[in-house]
């Protein structure tokens, strides 16, 4: 009988997932591939384009936003294939945040190829327009993110509690951190007490020398993998009697614990204070 070699293993478990997402949502499945790809590209050019654009390479911000919109769109695609009704709920969702990421990846590209922000610039009135359409890209897939919100408070019998209240709530803090968003918007940049561009930590690039408000957002948006796979492993547990109840305090507990993370770094960064600054 044939043993499957550590070798093939690696294979097998990457193209099963890749089944898997393009059986539940092969609309985002295919556009989180496009990003994912994306990502090597930005890479490639990453390695030799010289440039600087507030103080670092350009295709450091590409390289992070593929990262980040491949696996939001890998979750959405994995959490779409619990709901099937209704039809035009499901194509709305998957088409409209297909189209948003799209549109927001097209002016990240544009804008490092041209050498200039991507975020915040309104320099031009060019660069103006980009800007608005992110944010509008944003907006609406925000309102997107909030009907996929309720039809999960629909009935689902067969999703276990701990796993679609942790759906319901990562949704909740994706939400969280999109306002978060919002306000640097309206803050016109994501920097307190200091400049955008400067020093900053590897490769996420958030100030060591001032506030800054990337890091409640970051933890907001991730909320939306960290709570479901916090739920979906609770859900498995094997558990006595009291064991619903002992998943619904744990997860509970934990969702204040990472709630109380984003208000914290939130609070933080609009004291001016940096995050290098709490290490030392």
């Amino acid at each position: 009988m044939h043993r499957i070699s550590d070798r093939e293993n690696a294979l097998v478990v990457p193209a099963g997932l890749w089944l898997q997402l393009r059986s539940r949502n092969p609309i985002l499945a295919w556009t989180a591939f496009f990003h994912a790809a994306l990502f090597l590209i930005a890479l490639g050019l990453f390695m030799v384009d010289t440039r600087e654009v507030m103080g670092i390479n350009p295709w450091i911000k590409p390289m992070k936003f593929m990262a980040s919109i491949s696996i939001y769109l890998v979750t959405i695609a994995w959490l779409m294939g619990h709901i099937e009704r209704p039809r035009w709920a499901v194509q709305l969702i998957a088409w409209g945040i297909a189209s948003c990421m799209i549109a927001e990846t097209a002016v990240i590209f544009m804008q490092a190829g041209r050498g200039v922000r991507s975020h915040f610039n309104v320099l031009t009135s060019f660069d103006a327009s980009l800007f608005s359409i992110m944010g509008i890209g944003v907006i609406i897939d925000s309102l997107l993110m909030i009907l996929m919100l309720l039809l999960f408070f629909r009935r689902h019998e067969t999703i276990a509690p701990p796993y679609l209240w942790g759906i319901r709530i990562g949704i909740i803090m994706f939400l969280i951190g999109g306002i978060v968003g919002g306000w640097m918007s309206s803050h016109g940049g994501h920097t307190v007490g200091s400049q955008d561009g400067g020093p900053g930590l590897p490769f996420v690039n958030w100030s060591m020398t001032g506030g800054d408000l990337r890091i409640a957002h970051a933890f907001g948006l991730h909320g939306l993998q960290v709570m479901p796979i916090l739920g979906y492993l609770l859900s498995k547990r094997r558990a006595p009697r009291d064991g619903p109840l002992a998943s619904a305090v744990i997860l509970t507990t934990f969702g204040v614990l990472y709630a109380t993370v984003i208000l914290v770094t939130l609070l933080q960064a609009m004291a001016g204070i940096s995050i290098t600054s709490v290490w030392t």
